[in-house]
């Protein structure tokens, strides 16, 4: 049987063999595969032995997820016969809930989730994702926070408090927040990105083509950790548009157009390829960007 390591950014399967021997493929590829790991009591996160947080001698060590005690692997099928805690599946359903848009339905489920289990980290964190979703950021930013306080190390809350910063227009302390979710993960492209995007709307237009350049680079080298499908693209916006302001026109295109056929449509793409072919004398094409990026506006 194979589990998913419920690690940050963690791609590793952890292999469970009924058997005393391990499976041997597993041996032999500890990339991939874990056999040794823990489970939390409380909310059923599995931790593979690169994940989960030390303990000592006289007590366990607890889920980053919920502050629960973890307990070795062995006890796996001990821990499935138990009914699930009434925290956890109210936090289930409003991870669901926010994961369809529905942010006022979910909000009630991880209030009663944080009610029932004020340490639960990762409910505050999914409850700062629903009010961000409704537009209360400084209430956002608060619950962020406090799963930051619960779980000082995960990048996730720091990166969407960075977000909730920048929301509020506090954007050199966003600019800090993105700058340490950066030297805990440097190989996190998401913080780099939007630390980028920060840069280009302050008219640091050098920073942030250098920052988009590094980002384009460690996904390049697939040296990365936690990327996104559109991250590449939206690095390649960054990198265009900077270009354009920079006035480096036949720079810019390849990097817009990488960005136009690569991520989800965005007008502002299109209204800086229409800037740089205008000023390219190419005044036909220019047009048609335009024309697209203004139906993509009013869309």
């Amino acid at each position: 049987m194979l589990l998913q390591c419920s690690g940050w950014a963690c791609t590793r399967m952890i292999s469970v063999s009924k058997s005393s021997r391990p499976n041997p493929v597993a041996l032999k590829d500890p990339e991939t595969f874990a056999i040794e790991f823990k489970i939390c009591d409380h909310c059923r996160s599995y931790f593979c032995d690169r994940c989960h947080p030390a303990g000592s001698l006289l007590r366990a060590p607890n889920c980053t997820a919920c502050g629960g005690r973890l307990v070795p692997g062995d006890r796996l099928e001990q821990m499935s016969g138990r009914p699930i805690p009434p925290a956890v599946e109210h936090h289930r359903r409003g991870v669901e809930l926010v994961e369809s848009g529905r942010p006022d339905d979910a909000l009630r489920e991880l209030d009663e989730a944080v009610r029932l289990r004020p340490e639960y980290a990762t409910a505050h964190y999914w409850r700062g994702g629903a009010l961000t979703q409704t537009g209360r950021d400084a209430e956002a930013l608060a619950a962020f926070e406090r799963a930051l306080e619960l779980n000082p190390s995960d990048p996730a809350a720091m990166f969407d408090r960075a977000g909730s910063l920048d929301a509020l227009e506090r954007t050199a302390e966003a600019l800090a927040v993105y700058d340490q979710v950066i030297a805990l993960q440097p190989g996190y492209p998401a913080p780099q990105i939007y630390r980028a995007a920060i840069l280009l709307d302050s008219d640091r237009d050098m920073d942030a083509l250098a920052a988009a350049d590094h980002v384009i680079a460690l996904l390049n080298a697939k040296r990365t950790v936690g990327a996104g499908q559109y991250d590449n693209a939206g690095a390649h916006s960054i990198r265009g548009a900077a270009l354009v302001k920079l006035g480096r026109y036949e720079e810019a295109l390849p990097a817009i157009d990488y960005a136009i056929d690569n991520g989800p449509d965005s007008w502002n793409d299109h209204y800086n390829k229409s800037i740089a072919l205008e000023n390219l004398g190419l005044i036909e094409e220019s047009e048609i960007a335009r024309s697209i990026a203004d139906s993509l506006r009013n869309a």
